[in-house]
């Protein structure tokens, strides 16, 4: 993609809106002209504040190469809307050991003084204010380098070390992420057992853990490796693991941004799903069949429960617990918010060449472009014979509801989906979620013909 063709630049709405304040300026300068010396000096006045602040307006909006908006006057103004400061600086990261300064974990591992804790192993603190300072609508989006950033080694074309699946919930992602473990094995098999294992102990080896709880631990085990010259995570192991035909595989909701903290050519993969459908599916999943350890309920609420779902309908579900749970925004436009800056923050994740999307609705043609088109993800989903690690219930039965859905909570279920009044509310919750899908499946086939890069 060009960057004329930019989805972030309005290149033609820039040029308008020069051409109309050339026009206002020359037509101020006649009227300047006409009047007396007392009036000239207020006009002249004028007409430099004005001037001045067009010309700061336009020099910023192109410098930072983002104009969000729909029409002429959000280009101009670059206003972005609710919680968004009125700007939207889309900002790529990077290259280097501070790449990943703006990110929700590199801002709590400063603050929370993580970088030389002593590992403590899951980190529900860290976990709650990632989570929220992802959710929370700044100026300052993380937006990934769009053409890729210079690594410490060379890949082959369509090639990256590590890759990073950022799990967004109920998108066949526990699916997508046994795949990834099939990828592995088939790895294994061919190149034989490591003599050591590129993933640190979690719960979904053989990737490595992203997810947020984790992240702690993987940072300080990178910062250790990068200082020390050797450990798994180390440029000198990885570089020679690449070499012998070895991939690293990492996994989080929480993943954008994370290859500026990897020492190796790195890109990011996801899947994405209709935002109206992952809401009644996540709804279905939380809170009529109360997974997840009765996720998001009360105390109150699980020493009610009578195997009926929880008492609240979509819309109150997620306007009192999940509001941005439901957004895809905070997960692939972290710290832009739901707002429009978020949205476009996402759409420039996602356009950005580093990165790659395939389709729930359309996963089997998903999986193809990527077998085809990614030779470090050909043998997804196949293992090759080696079955260590995977789950074989999850890739059969998959994590969906559809099926073993009581009859009386899908009756309760298709209530609220015939409720217009829920319907729009949702609707409205992912707003921006909406535009940033219906963006995804535009630019879908532009997408994969793109040359991959490293971020």
């Amino acid at each position: 993609m060009s960057e004329r063709d930019s989805l972030i630049p309005d290149v033609d709405d820039v040029e308008r809106a020069s051409r109309r304040a050339s026009s206002s300026s020359r037509a101020a300068s006649r009227a300047v002209a006409g009047s007396s010396a007392e009036g000239v000096g207020r006009h002249v006045v004028f007409n430099m504040r004005v001037a001045s602040a067009l010309f700061f307006a336009g020099t910023t909006l192109l410098a930072m190469g983002a104009i969000v908006g729909r029409s002429a006057d959000a280009a101009r103004a670059s206003a972005l809307g609710e919680g968004a400061g009125g700007t939207c600086a889309l900002s790529p990261m990077g290259a280097g050991a501070n790449a990943a300064a703006n990110t929700c974990a590199a801002r709590y591992m400063d603050e929370l003084g993580l970088w030389d804790a002593a590992d403590a192993g899951d980190n529900v603190e860290f976990e709650t204010k990632v989570y929220e300072c992802m959710n929370e609508p700044t100026g300052a989006p993380v937006v990934v380098p769009r053409n890729g950033v210079a690594k410490p080694f060379a890949t082959k074309p369509g090639s990256a070390y590590a890759w990073i699946f950022v799990h967004i919930p109920k998108a066949a992602g526990s699916v997508f992420i046994e795949m990834l473990k099939q990828n592995k094995n088939h790895e294994t098999v061919v190149l034989h057992e490591p003599a050591h294992p590129d993933f640190l102990v979690n719960p979904w080896r053989p990737l490595n853990s992203l997810q947020a709880r984790h992240v702690p631990t993987m940072l300080r085990t990178f910062k250790q490796n990068r200082e020390s010259k050797s450990g798994t995570f180390s440029k000198e192991f990885m570089h020679a693991d690449y070499d012998e035909g070895r991939r690293m595989y990492f996994t989080g909701a929480t993943g954008i941004g994370m290859c500026g903290t990897v020492d190796a050519p790195c890109a990011y993969i996801t899947v994405l799903r209709e935002p109206m459908s992952r809401l009644w599916s996540e709804y279905t999943y939380l809170c009529l069949e109360a997974n997840e350890g009765h996720l998001s309920w009360t105390a109150e609420e699980i020493a009610a429960d009578n195997h009926q779902g929880c008492p609240l309908n979509p819309l109150e579900w997620y306007n009192q617990k999940r509001s941005t749970a439901a957004q895809l925004t905070g997960l692939l436009g972290a710290r832009g918010g739901h707002t429009p800056c978020g949205a476009e923050a996402a759409k420039a994740n996602l356009a950005s060449s580093c990165v790659r999307y395939i389709f729930q609705d359309d996963i089997e043609n998903g999986m193809k472009r990527i077998r085809e088109k990614l030779p470090d993800l050909a043998h997804l989903g196949d293992d090759g014979g080696n079955k260590q690690y995977i789950s074989g219930a999850l890739l059969e039965h998959h994590n969906g509801s559809a099926e073993k859905l009581a009859p009386a909570l899908a009756a309760r279920l298709d209530a609220y989906k015939a409720d217009p009044t829920i319907v729009a509310g949702l609707r409205a919750l992912v707003e921006h979620d909406i535009s940033v899908y219906e963006f995804a499946k535009a630019k879908y086939d532009e997408h994969w013909s793109a040359p991959l890069v490293s971020c």
